[in-house]
C-alpha cells in the first residue's frame, strides 16, 4: 500500500465511512507523511479520530506526536465552537432586520461527520434571502464595508472569523447555465431544514437535494478559481453516504445535465469511489475515470484551496488586469473537459468588473 493508500484508509476510518482498515507497518516516517498530508488537506481532526479508532496491534504515532495531535484536536474543537456561536449570532442579526438566512456548507455540513467538532472550520457562508440591493445596503450601513462581489459581500465578523454574506449561494460563468442555476436556488430556498449546531443554537441549512447540486457546483467553482482540497470532497462523500432514492438520482441527473455538469459529476464520483470507498449504490452518476484521475491529481498536488498549486500565482493582486489574464490562461487548461465554462469565463469577468465598479 502506497502512502496515498494509507492516508485514504485512515481518512475513511476517521470519517466513519468504514469500520475496519488494514494498514502496513506504521513507523515514525509513515506517520509523519500521513500527518503532513492531513495538514495539507485540512483534515487533521478526522485523522485524529482515525488514530483513536485503530485496533489493537496497529502502531500508533510516537508519544510526542500524540501529545501534539491532542493539542491540535482541542484547538480545532475550540475554533468550531467559536464559529458555531458566530453563525447563530449573524443568523440572528439578519433575522432581526427581516431577512431569513441559510448556512451554506462549512459548519452546516459538519453535521454529517461522526464528530462535528473535528471538521476543520473555515469562514462562515450565510445565504441571506431577500432583495440583493437591500442586503448590500444593510451590510454597507451596519457592518464593515468589505469587498462586494456578484454572489457575496466579504465582512470582518470580528473574533477572527470571516463572514461571507451571500445574496446567492453560487454562480456559473456561462450566462445561460447561470440563469438555470439561479432558478434552482429560488426553488430550493423553501425546502431548507433546521439543525442544531453544537454548543450554539439552531440554524437553517439546505435540503439534501439542494446540497447534492450546490456542493458539486461549489467544488466546480474552486477548480476554476482557487483550487480544491480533500476536505470539500470529504464533505460531499459524507452527504452521499446518507443515501438517496433512485428517483432522487434521476432528479439530480436532470439538474446537472441542464447545468452542463455531467462530466464533472462523473469525475467527482471517481474520487468518491477511489478515495472514500463509496459503493456504487451511493454514487449519483457513473464514474468518469479520465476526468476523475485529473481531478484527483490536482487535489493531491494543490492541497486545501489549492494552497500548494504552483499554477496559481498568489502574488498577483485580485481585480487587476494581470490577475484577469493569469486566471484566464490557467482556466484554458481545462477547455478540453469543460469548454463552455472556460469560453464564457472572460466575458463573465469583464462584466463582473464593470458591475463591481457600478456597485
Amino acid at each position: 500500500m502506497d502512502r496515498n493508500g494509507v492516508f485514504f484508509s485512515l481518512l475513511r476510518l476517521g470519517a466513519g465511512l468504514t469500520d475496519y482498515i488494514e494498514l502496513p507497518e506504521m513507523n515514525r516516517d509513515v506517520w509523519r507523511n500521513v500527518l503532513n498530508m492531513a495538514q495539507k488537506q485540512a483534515v487533521l481532526g478526522v485523522i485524529i479520530d482515525a488514530i483513536d479508532a485503530l485496533p489493537e496491534g496497529v502502531s500508533k504515532p510516537d508519544r510526542d506526536m500524540l501529545v501534539k495531535l491532542l493539542g491540535i484536536g482541542l484547538e480545532i474543537e475550540k475554533r468550531n465552537r467559536l464559529v458555531n456561536r458566530e453563525v447563530v449570532r449573524w443568523s440572528d442579526f439578519f433575522r432581526e432586520r427581516g431577512f431569513r438566512s441559510v448556512l451554506l456548507k462549512g459548519q452546516g455540513v459538519a453535521d454529517f461527520y461522526p464528530n462535528p467538532l473535528h471538521r476543520s472550520p473555515g469562514d462562515i457562508d450565510l445565504w441571506v434571502i431577500g432583495d440583493a440591493d437591500g442586503i448590500r445596503s444593510v451590510v454597507k450601513l451596519e457592518l464593515s464595508n468589505g469587498e462586494v462581489r456578484y454572489h457575496h459581500i466579504d465582512v470582518d465578523a470580528g473574533n477572527g472569523v470571516e463572514l461571507e454574506v451571500h445574496t446567492t449561494p453560487s454562480w456559473m460563468y456561462s450566462y445561460p447555465k447561470n440563469r438555470k442555476l439561479q432558478r434552482l436556488f429560488g426553488k430550493w430556498v423553501v425546502d431548507c431544514r433546521e439543525i442544531e449546531l453544537p454548543d450554539a443554537g439552531k440554524v437553517l441549512v439546505p435540503s439534501d437535494e439542494m446540497n447534492r447540486v450546490y456542493m458539486l457546483v461549489h467544488i466546480y467553482r474552486h477548480v476554476f478559481h482557487e483550487g480544491i482540497g480533500l476536505r470539500q470532497l470529504l464533505d460531499y462523500a459524507l452527504l452521499l453516504k446518507k443515501g438517496c432514492s433512485e428517483h432522487d438520482k434521476v432528479v439530480f441527473t436532470d439538474y446537472i445535465k441542464s447545468l452542463g455538469l455531467t462530466g464533472f459529476a462523473g469525475a467527482v464520483m471517481y474520487v468518491m469511489k477511489v478515495v472514500f470507498g463509496l459503493k456504487d449504490c451511493m454514487l449519483l452518476v457513473s464514474t468518469d475515470v479520465e476526468r476523475g484521475r485529473k481531478l484527483l491529481e490536482n487535489i493531491m498536488e494543490g492541497g486545501n484551496f489549492g494552497m500548494y498549486d504552483s499554477s496559481i500565482d498568489r502574488s498577483v493582486r485580485k481585480g487587476t488586469a494581470t490577475s484577469f489574464f493569469v486566471s484566464t490562461i490557467r482556466n484554458f487548461r481545462l477547455i478540453a473537459d469543460y469548454p463552455e465554462e472556460v469560453l464564457w469565463s472572460p466575458f463573465f469577468k469583464v462584466w463582473h468588473y464593470i458591475w463591481r465598479k457600478l456597485k
